[in-house]
């Protein structure tokens, strides 16, 4: 059995040794609580799997770790192909990766830190659907780790954009988590209660938490600026479909909740103020 440690030799380093041996077999790496696997045969990565990464996205996160342990496992196989690619060229992009790595590493050096949103005071500023999407999932508590994998991300891509926001002041990272998660600033979920099920049906229920959704949607829109409303469209449309999945009002307090994020980035303070005090009402109608 080949093992060793990923602080003496890198990755890449060892599958192309692998490669030119012919060798066929299973990488396991382990870092911390992380694992991945690689698997070759006649010395041709045909399987990556890492969390909830497979196939090349799974063998560009793992090239980049600079730490934690790794053992090649020779002979055992997978049915699982999820790598088509030569060999030659997934070493050369992964290269690349390990060069943007180099250069986020100098603010980001573990993708295992936590970033937490700073106070944004009077600054405006706009992001596409994908960075909205990871900024959703800021919350002082999970890694850039755990945010690429709810979002099915590549970690590096996901460090790219919280580099900028790093280098912007908008973010700073954090080593460990905050005691609680900042998901909520208008009411937790656990304090609303759902109306008495006496009181409605469930197809009644269902209509009355999709006209809060509505309500939501129609004084966002009216009061947040156009950039906005992509963001708001997507996280109404999110809570509609929990809704009609048989989600109860916790779904609906999460659609304003994201909302009213959105607008601590890219509103003026006045404007989220409002915001939170109307789609709280909105909540707690009955």
């Amino acid at each position: 059995m080949f093992q060793g440690s990923l602080n003496d030799v890198k990755l890449p380093d060892i599958i192309q040794l692998m490669s030119v041996s012919s060798k066929t077999g299973c990488f396991l790496l382990q870092l911390d609580k992380e694992e991945g696997r690689i698997f070759l045969v006649d010395g041709q990565m045909t399987h990556a799997s890492a969390g909830k990464l497979v196939g090349e996205e799974a063998l560009y996160a793992l090239a980049i770790w600079d730490h934690g342990t790794f053992r090649f496992e020779e002979g055992t196989r997978t049915e699982q192909q999820s790598i088509s690619k030569k060999n030659t060229f997934l070493l050369m992009e992964v290269a690349r990766k390990l060069d943007e790595w180099r250069v986020l590493s100098k603010k980001i050096p573990s993708l295992a830190l936590i970033p937490e949103i700073e106070t944004l005071g009077n600054k405006k500023v706009s992001f596409n659907t994908q960075e909205w999407h990871v900024l959703s999932k800021i919350n002082g508590v999970l890694s850039i780790i755990r945010i690429a994998e709810m979002t099915n991300l590549i970690p590096i891509d996901v460090a790219k954009l919280i580099y900028g926001l790093v280098s912007s002041g908008l973010v700073k990272l954090r080593e460990t988590p905050k005691a609680e998660p900042d998901r909520n600033p208008l009411v937790p979920a656990e304090q609303v209660q759902s109306p008495s099920p006496a009181r409605k049906t469930p197809d009644e229920q269902k209509e009355f938490l999709l006209g809060k959704i509505e309500k939501i949607y129609r004084f966002s829109k009216s009061i947040m600026s156009e950039v906005s409303h992509p963001v708001i469209q997507r996280h109404c449309a999110k809570g509609v479909q929990e809704v009609n999945q048989g989600k109860p009002i916790a779904a609906v307090v999460e659609t304003a909740t994201q909302i009213v994020k959105a607008s601590q980035l890219l509103e003026e303070p006045e404007v989220t103020k409002k915001l939170a005090a109307e789609l709280k009402k909105i909540i707690k109608e009955t």
